[in-house]
């Protein structure tokens, strides 16, 4: 039947057989992985001329890398056999053993870049060492080795790739116009450059100059980059507990950007990053700045080499740490060190009489109110928020007053803290709410609801830290049973939880009794909130759990600073100015807003046309 065809069933194909590639393909795979674009060929060069022991590194790209990316230097170079070998995959001479993976300490380790490279490009390699009296050019077109001939070169090694993905058309049509590559081809410099300030730099496109960085610090590298106003805005950080050492420098908030492209990270002077690192940033920033603005940050991490995987990710773009919680921990503290206070640019003195910075008595006639002097906490007598849940609050089980807070020590070994201002002069106010001070650096104006904002949020930090946080006693106590994880993690941090103001404490198996809240979440449902603690706990140890607070105390900081809805008088202006020159951060309220704008004699001048 003519229908009778539809129904035969079709002829099983012959499975596929498995065959070893060849090493052209294989190559090319390699290259899929290790080289994205120009500057992923950029990068890897410039990490080969490093670890040879280069002391300059000269870039030349043409029409954003496509064409052209050519690296010299002038480091240890190869002889003929070496180079040869280089152009081979998994060939190097930086691992011997499999212990050596434990112990990575150079830039490239695994020998498959130059031979990932050279598939997928028209390659030349000159190379020489010193001494000898003739070099080696290589040529390679796509992977495979045209000529090999004796060169008069100088010290040190020059590679030039040419035509990238010319032979894979699938790959070059990826690639995006030139200036949007040669974006990415001076991102990858940069981050090169910065990781190793010492070592002279120079890029060059389309034969002109872009950079010239001569060997020096790396804050010279800084200035050399992003200009003398971003150095002026940075701090140093120079904080370890032993194992893990953080240098480098911290930008001071306000000053910031909407992205993180000035936020750049080394790891044991490699440039790349962590997910614990953004997060230890992110944290460490994360009461200072508004949300969606980012400092300028330019860190390095120093770990031991075995404490360290950096063989996570194809282009060495990612590592992992074998103690993620405690570098996280040494990160946060490092950045709130370095931005706490910090001296402000240096300037002429003023003739006119200044106040001084320091406590001063004040005068017998007027005393300082609460508002400015002792901002007003939760009072005995004041009724407590409504609770989501029906656990009544009942009685205060900590008193807490303004006048026994005292600004906190300063910590052993870091050096004393330096108030933005040494000296100033009250001018005047402008529309209630701002007054403007003259200082021996130029003119200050004040937003005074943040700078009360900031005094108070502090004040409660230093109570928290001191054990003495303010909190709100439940009647009768709620049981909150909760998981066995989430047990043995609240177990381990009872202390830290008590010194927040909670009132907890284990009651029978897998279940806590909880008797107290610190005021800034006396209204939750004691159930909820103490499984979202532990659940925080898990993840991230004692310092989430003072994380987890820092924004609830901004929030009670900000309530609190509202009420400041009248004009203060000149004796609470000078005590709030004070106080504010005493906190850690004078220069952001916790939410991120500023709570001063300095003008410089230097800024007044120029916008004047003095300069």
């Amino acid at each position: 039947m003519p229908g009778d065809a539809l129904l035969e069933p079709h002829p099983v194909d012959t499975p596929a057989q498995i065959r070893v590639l060849p090493d052209t393909v294989i190559n090319q795979i390699a290259a899929g992985e290790v080289v994205e674009r120009p500057a992923s060929v950029l990068k890897e060069l410039v990490e080969n001329s490093l670890d040879a022991g280069a002391r300059r590194i000269e870039v030349d790209v043409v029409d954003g890398g496509r064409r052209l990316v050519r690296v010299r230097d002038d480091g240890a170079g190869m002889d003929r056999d070496n180079a040869l070998l280089a152009l081979e995959r998994h060939a190097t001479s930086k691992l011997r053993a499999l212990q050596d993976l434990d112990h990575i300490a150079t830039m490239g380790f695994r020998g498959e870049a130059l031979a990932a490279i050279a598939s997928v490009a028209q390659f030349t390699l000159l190379t020489n060492r010193a001494g000898s009296a003739t070099g080696t050019e290589i040529l390679v077109f796509g992977g495979r080795i045209q000529e090999v001939r004796d060169a008069g070169v100088p010290p040190g090694t020059d590679i030039a790739v040419r035509n990238l993905f010319f032979n894979v058309p699938a790959r070059r049509k990826f690639l995006r116009s030139a200036p949007t590559e040669f974006t990415h081809i001076r991102q990858a410099f940069i981050h090169e450059a910065l990781a190793n300030p010492s070592v002279e730099f120079i890029l060059r496109a389309d034969d002109a100059d872009v950079y010239r960085l001569p060997a020096g610090t790396l804050l010279d590298r800084i200035r050399d980059l992003y200009g003398a106003e971003m150095a002026a805005h940075l701090r140093p950080l120079n904080f370890g507990n032993g194992s893990v050492e953080i240098s480098g420098y911290a930008g001071v908030p306000p000053f910031s950007r909407l992205d993180r492209e000035w936020q750049i990270v080394f790891i044991n002077e490699r440039p790349t990053s962590s997910p614990v690192v953004s997060f230890a940033i992110q944290s460490a920033y994360r009461d200072v700045l508004v949300g969606g603005r980012y400092a300028p940050l330019f860190m390095q991490v120093r770990v031991p080499s075995d404490a360290v995987d950096v063989n996570v990710h194809p282009a060495k773009k990612e590592v992992r740490f074998h103690r993620p919680t405690e570098v996280r921990d040494v990160i946060i503290e490092a950045i709130r060190l370095a931005i706490s206070g910090g001296e402000m640019p240096k300037g002429k003195r003023s003739a006119a009489a200044p106040h001084r910075a320091e406590p001063v008595a004040p005068a017998p006639a007027a005393e300082p109110p609460p508002a400015v002097v002792a901002p007003a906490a939760v009072s005995p007598a004041a009724p407590p928020p409504a609770p989501v849940v029906p656990a009544p609050v009942a009685t205060i089980q900590q008193q807490w007053t303004w006048a026994s807070s005292q600004p906190s020590a300063t910590p052993d070994g870091l050096p004393a803290r330096v108030t933005p201002w040494a000296e100033y002069r009250l001018l005047g106010r402008v529309a209630g709410l701002y007054i403007v001070l003259e200082t021996p650096d130029g003119l200050v104006l004040m937003d005074t609801r943040s700078a009360h904002e900031r005094v108070i949020y502090e004040r409660l930090l230093h109570a928290v830290d001191q054990g003495r946080a303010p909190s709100q006693g439940l009647l009768p106590p709620v049981a909150v049973p909760l998981s066995p994880a989430q047990t043995n993690a609240l177990r381990k941090h009872l202390a830290a939880l008590k010194q927040m103001g909670f009132g907890v404490a284990e009651f029978g198996a897998e279940t806590f009794m909880v008797d107290a809240l610190p005021v800034w979440v006396a209204h939750a449902a004691p159930g909820p909130l103490l499984s979202d603690i532990a659940d925080g706990l898990m993840q991230g140890g004692r310092a989430t759990a003072k994380d987890w607070v820092l924004p609830l105390i901004a929030e009670t900081a900000s309530r609190q600073a509202v009420s400041l809805q009248r004009e203060l008088n000149e004796a609470e202006l000078n005590a709030l100015i004070r106080d504010l020159a005493g906190t850690e951060m004078p220069y952001t309220s916790p939410r991120g807003k500023p709570t001063v704008i300095l003008l410089s004699h230097r800024e007044l001048n120029r916008k004047f046309g003095r300069e």
